[in-house]
């Protein structure tokens, strides 16, 4: 009897301390229009092999002063700018700025944290291509390292 009051007083102890522990925000989206074009399962076609993917294309307009939030991808991701200018930090803070015309495809892992944002005057438009695995989300949202 004594084991188990021990174990339950752990739990407790462990439960509070998780939940009073700080926890880092994700930085959502704001500004930000997604408009879905197709999502396809492209299974057997896919370079994942065996395992069931999907293939998506959206168009995203960011107002300006919007942002897309930090985050991640899990698959492969390619995007060309067709309106306004699209400016893109990564972790180690550098801005790249995008215009219309040029293309961008992102690093995938949770190593590879980013965020895109309206900088200008005028609405950026872009249209976006994802492959992922079905089970997997879009983007993972992600906290804000230490950059403007």
């Amino acid at each position: 009897m004594r084991i188990h009051r021990n174990a339950v007083a752990g739990a407790a102890v462990l439960a509070a301390v998780v939940a009073l522990a700080p926890t880092t925000a994700a930085t959502p989206a704001s500004g930000v229009t997604v408009e879905p074009l197709t999502q396809v399962d492209v299974s057997a076609f896919s370079p994942f092999a065996s395992l069931p993917s999907k293939f998506t294309f959206r168009r995203i307009t960011i107002a300006p002063g919007g942002t897309l939030g930090w985050h991640y991808h899990d698959g492969t991701v390619l995007a060309v700018i067709t309106a306004g200018q699209v400016t893109r930090y990564e972790t180690d803070c550098v801005p790249t700025t995008y215009s219309v015309g040029e293309g961008l495809s992102e690093t995938v892992g949770p190593d590879h944290v980013h965020v895109g944002r309206n900088l200008g005057t005028e609405p950026a438009e872009l249209y976006v291509a994802y492959l992922n695995l079905a089970n997997e989300p879009l983007f993972v949202d992600a906290p804000a390292p230490d950059c403007p």
